[in-house]
């Protein structure tokens, strides 16, 4: 019986989320077509502001105090479910671009409005595909020095709640843009959504904003260094919190 109420609900959420977020990407994709500054971020912040409200999901910001405005980062967040992008751009502070996978260039209305406001394509399966979207993602830092940019350092959704491998990619573009790294780490978000499920379920997500890190050194172990170092900041904030992420 329980199962069949999820179901409902779940059902429910979406009736009501899915139709904003049609009309959330169609509201982005007009202003984007004529303007691009400041006022385009306040669409995009309060559309997915929109979308997660109708989907039941409330979000509760912690550790603003560690981003500093006009500071530009390399952000890394848990890749968890399908929400992830509009989690970050609900109450993340700043403006910031990502890349986001090929396909999603291809859907109808996400993808025109994706494409619209530069966000960059990647092709995960193929390396030398994504080591050219990583250089466009380098130009885009170079090009706009107003934007911070995030990746998810997984690379992927995870399966089971818990923190997978991170991959090489995200910090080498931080190297070479000479960004620090801002660990953002979602909580509460596996129980909501999970990979390979359309289940929604209502419920609260701590984002936690960390004390920046930076590149010590110059040398291949030293970003193995800096790998290492990200990775504990998530690890001890999942430890400390008790719940999967």
């Amino acid at each position: 019986m329980t199962r069949a109420l999820d179901v409902i609900r779940s059902v429910l959420l979406w009736t009501a989320a899915f139709p904003i977020f049609i009309l959330a990407c169609l509201s982005i994709l007009a202003v984007a077509l004529v303007y691009r500054g400041p006022g385009l971020e306040r669409v995009i912040k309060f559309g997915c502001r929109a979308v997660l409200f109708a989907a039941g999901v409330r979000i509760r910001l912690h550790g603003r105090e560690h981003f500093e405005p006009g500071r530009r980062y390399l952000m890394m967040m848990n890749h968890v479910n399908l929400l992830d992008p509009l989690v970050f751009y609900a109450r993340f502070p700043g403006f910031a671009r990502t890349v986001e996978e090929e396909c999603h260039f291809r859907w109808p209305v996400y993808g025109w409005m994706i494409r619209r406001i530069g966000q960059i394509p990647i092709n995960r399966v193929n390396p030398r595909k994504a080591a050219a979207s990583l250089a466009r993602a380098g130009e885009f830092i170079r090009a706009r020095s107003e934007f911070s940019f995030i990746v998810f350092p997984e690379g992927t959704r995870t399966p089971d709640g818990k923190l997978g491998p991170f991959k090489r990619g995200g910090f080498l573009l931080a190297r070479e843009a000479g960004l620090d790294i801002l660990p953002i780490i979602q909580v509460g978000s596996y129980r909501i959504m999970r990979k390979g499920s359309r289940l929604l379920r209502p419920g609260r997500v701590d984002l936690f904003i960390e004390p920046a890190v930076a590149l010590t050194g110059s040398s291949r172990e030293d970003t193995a260094d800096w790998m290492a170092r990200v990775r504990r900041v998530f690890e001890d904030k999942a430890e400390g919190s008790g719940l999967a992420l």
